[in-house]
């Protein structure tokens, strides 16, 4: 059964503004049910690249293939690069010819985009889904209205434990799963379908091994500094090398680097990102831990890396941004996330505790003595009841987020 992403309508509305429109994600993101299930772009043409047939046709023949109908989907289209110029030519001659581009490799797709569509083309990311997203509930608006200084009120929550949803991660796929056991045999052979596969058509990596122990190693620091040099260190790899390998898991739209925000110029702000994968089942699955032997700060981390997915969720449907936030000055305080919208900045600390204390929120409060332009603060956290901290400072049940 088709469900419904949240991020459809601002899909739709781009249909008047750009003639190409281009969707990435990470693969299993669900691109092709999308694109084959949701209005109006199930009635266009479609045709996908995987297969070799138009594979062939579309390296020998772009303009014949594009030139069937005023309307097509275009699945894969990073395998044949050339085919992103037939379309622009189309498109200027065609008016009201359109197009939706899909792929899996981001930066190698969005730079043959910006060279050759460059002001025909809107670009939108895929993610896997949000928690709320896949009981086909509404987007947490209550969440944007925050920053108009429309607060909620206090109530309590009924909520499922999050451990486990976690832990099985947010892929279409893995979301029908019911056990967690079946979910890590899922995972086992998206990450060997990834690294057999994917990795060369995106680069040219000949140690499979040692990536796969990269990966590893970034899944037990997620939520941390990304430190090359270190990771160099641990790995006995070289640092351009390590670089390359990392940039390579951006490429696939399976790692995400947390910029600092850094509207403060201040020596004292870290400016490091913060690295985590895209999915904290993933995550999970490559740290080697079975459930019952988590140790509960890493569970922490990866609720922090459930919470930052689906805070790219929410920044995807209003063009927002997501960062993090520490300062250095005597005691170190750190903000897990920065979520940027609508010209401020409203910081997230992340709990993995049902019970929140003043100290929880020291953080949060130093932010907002900092960045004037920041109102309110939220904690994010497993207990049941939406209440204030203080005045500014609410706390929140994960799943009116997620």
């Amino acid at each position: 059964m088709y469900r419904k992403r949240w991020i459809s309508k601002r899909i739709k509305e781009s249909l008047s503004v750009c003639p190409v429109i281009v969707i990435t994600g990470a693969r299993q993101t669900g691109k092709t049910t999308f694109l084959l299930n949701e209005r109006p772009f199930k009635d266009w043409r479609y045709f996908n690249l995987d297969n070799f047939d138009t594979l062939s046709r579309a390296q020998k023949s772009p303009e014949s293939l594009i030139s069937v109908e005023k309307r097509i989907v275009i699945d894969e289209v990073q395998r044949v690069p050339s085919l992103l110029l037939a379309i622009k030519e189309y498109v200027d001659k065609e008016k009201d010819a359109q197009f939706i581009l899909s792929g899996s490799a981001n930066i190698l797709l969005m730079k043959a985009v910006s060279e050759t569509l460059a002001g025909r083309s809107i670009y939108f990311d895929l993610l896997p889904f949000a928690y709320r997203e896949w009981k086909e509930e509404k987007t947490p608006s209550w969440f944007f209205r925050i920053f108009d200084g429309d607060l909620p009120k206090e109530k309590e929550f009924k909520q499922p434990d999050i451990t486990e949803v976690m832990l099985k991660g947010f892929m279409p796929r893995v979301l029908r799963i019911r056990t967690l056991k079946k979910a890590l045999l899922w995972w086992d052979g998206y990450t060997k379908t990834y690294i057999e596969r994917d990795l060369r058509d995106i680069s040219k990596i000949f140690y499979l091994s040692d990536y796969k122990r990269l990966m590893e190693i970034l899944s037990m620091r997620t939520g941390s500094l990304v430190n090359e040099s270190e990771i160099s260190n641990i790995l006995g790899i070289s640092q351009p090398t390590i670089h390359r390998y990392i940039n390579t898991l951006e490429v696939s739209n399976l790692y995400i680097k947390v910029k600092p925000y850094l509207k403060n110029y201040s020596k004292r702000i870290v400016k490091a990102p913060k690295g985590y994968f895209i999915d904290p089942g993933l995550t999970f699955y490559l740290s080697g831990y079975k459930k019952n032997d988590i140790p509960k700060e890493f569970l922490g981390h990866i609720f922090e890396n459930t919470v930052l997915l689906h805070l790219k969720i929410l920044s995807s449907l209003v063009d927002g941004e997501v960062y993090y936030w520490r300062y250095r000055g005597g005691i170190e305080r750190e903000v897990d996330f920065v979520f940027y919208y609508n010209k401020t900045p409203l910081p997230i600390e992340v709990k993995f505790k049902e019970n929140i204390k003043f100290r929880d929120i020291e953080g949060l409060e130093l932010f907002m003595e900092k960045n004037k332009d920041s109102k309110f603060g939220i904690v994010v956290y497993t207990g049941n009841k939406l209440k204030f901290i203080t005045r500014n400072i609410l706390a929140i049940p994960w799943n009116m987020l997620c």
